[in-house]
């Protein structure tokens, strides 16, 4: 459970790192950390820091990273990929088969793992362990001496980023173990206090405004630290990605004139990249467009693994209707996205994943784009579509939408929808092209309650006879795990599998 993860942190006494290519604090070991006695000056703090960033991605188990979660979940549960007959391993058959239950791993992905003797995990994997690791920090934070006025600025600063962190994963929690994402449906524990008592506090279930509104405050609070300054390293969090962020708590609000606002201040700040740009995108080349990524080291874990493994066994591949969807001459996003290898043989797809395959030394090891500015024309554009401005609004919708594919598809003629109902459907098709492999389409499908449809398949599919989910069906959300529930009596599983 939740306490559980705080408490084995403190007995191992690692709970801060001092960087992303994990040094550790010099402390003493102790069945607890006293943060005030680990953070001494400003270099340790901002070394702390560092390390919560670094328990954001950097673990050497394979998949397993807060950064990747929502990839995992999207990948297994939506219609972006295919289970092909070459993946012999089993890794995340069951979830892709939406075979769903409290003890079903995969479907833990944005709670963490459980942390039982005969199961030891890496604590980074957890959205509370990092969340635990930057309240421990921001607890003795004001007390940190500043000497400068410089150094009144960088503490201001990474006190915004740890609050910005601290929103961002109780988010993503959220919209993983959410009832609905209506207000007054169950939501998450949200953890702002250091819990110093393991076992002795068992938090229990905001409703979902109250964990939409703990998401909003800790936003704010972070937007009036930050100084007022343009992106210099996209490995840190800014003022303009707490505005991303902002617009894509607002989207699965459906708070659209908000979204709208926070989308436009990151569109003012970042340019699209080009079309020449774009592929440099994926090969870490280049960070055009992007607003906050977690860097990837050598010996970090590899996205792309999780889709083809370092022996070229494809675990997961692109699905014919995602591939279908691109104009494959035309479309930059394609070959960047998606390779078609009808090389490798009898019974294995050539429908290949190759967002994440591209490092100059290792395949599969790629930075992870958490926000880009292409999200935030979609989140303008869908926002615009539902907004009450009428005609104005659709008018305004279609200019984001022909703006974005104008600047992917090579002479793009833009094309006006008249109807909001085929906006918005034009807008999720260009967020199933636009996001493909980056976390998102589950989630999509679920903030309007669409069908999960993979009806249109290849040949060696082997992902079962059931394909199409419903909302109505109870795997159509994720539960509570297991482990939370028996570990704390104050914890409700979501009703539909009660």
């Amino acid at each position: 459970m939740i306490n559980r993860y705080i408490k084995n942190m403190i007995a191992g006494a690692v709970l801060l790192t001092a960087s992303a290519c994990n040094k550790t604090l010099d402390i003493l070991p102790t069945d607890t950390i006293v943060a005030n006695v680990a953070i001494q000056n400003m270099s340790d703090l901002e070394q702390a820091v560092s390390g919560v960033y670094g328990a954001m991605g950097n673990t050497n188990v394979q998949h397993r990273t807060v950064g990747n979660a929502d990839i995992i979940i999207s990948s297994l549960m939506s219609d972006e990929n295919y289970l092909p007959t070459e993946n012999v391993s089993g890794n995340g058959v069951n979830m892709y088969k939406w075979l769903l239950h409290p003890d079903e791993q995969n479907t833990w992905a944005n709670w963490g793992s459980s942390l039982t003797p005969t199961n030891p995990v890496v604590f980074t994997g957890s959205n509370y362990a990092v969340i635990d690791r930057a309240n421990r920090i921001l607890r003795v934070i004001d007390g940190v001496p500043t000497v400068t006025n410089d150094e009144i600025l960088r503490k201001s600063r990474l006190k915004a980023e740890l609050l910005t962190i601290r929103a961002f994963c109780h988010f993503r929690v959220l919209k993983s173990y959410a009832e609905s994402y209506e207000p007054q449906a169950l939501g998450i524990p949200y953890m702002e206090m250091v819990n110093d008592a393991p076992g002795a506090v068992k938090p229990s279930r905001l409703t979902v405004k109250q964990s939409f509104d703990k998401i909003e405050g800790d936003l704010e609070a972070a937007r009036n630290l930050y100084p007022a300054s343009t992106i210099t390293d996209v490995t840190r969090l800014s003022r303009v990605a707490v505005y991303a962020i902002k617009a894509r708590v607002f989207l699965y609000e459906k708070k659209w004139d908000s979204a709208a606002v926070a989308a436009t201040e990151v569109i003012n700040a970042v340019p699209l990249s080009t079309r020449a740009q774009f592929p440099g995108i994926w090969t870490d080349a280049n960070n055009a467009e992007v607003i906050w990524k977690l860097k990837k080291d050598i010996d970090n874990d590899r996205i792309g693994s999780f889709y083809r493994t370092s022996a070229g066994v494809v675990e997961y591949a692109a699905s014919p209707k995602l591939i279908n969807s691109f104009d494959q001459a035309a479309d930059v996003r394609f070959g960047s996205y998606i390779k078609i290898d009808n090389t490798r043989g009898a019974n294995k797809t050539p429908y290949l994943v190759n967002k994440y395959a591209y490092n100059t030394t290792t395949v599969g090891l790629a930075d992870l784009k958490l926000l880009r500015v292409a999200e935030m024309y979609l989140i303008r554009a869908e926002a615009y579509a539902e907004s009450s401005s009428g005609s104005g609004g659709i008018t305004l919708a279609n200019n984001d939408l022909n703006t974005l594919r104008s600047a992917r598809i090579e002479n793009y003629s833009p094309t006006s929808y008249t109807s909001k109902d085929n906006l918005i459907e034009e807008i999720y098709l260009e967020r199933f092209r636009e996001l493909a492999f980056e976390g998102h389409r589950y989630f999509d499908l679920r903030r309007r309650a669409k069908d999960i449809d993979r009806s249109i398949q290849a040949p060696d599919d082997a992902g079962g006879s059931r394909k199409v989910l419903k909302a109505t069906d109870r795997e159509y959300y994720l539960p509570i795990p297991g482990f939370e529930l028996r570990a704390n009596e104050n914890m409700v599983q979501n009703p539909i599998y009660r």
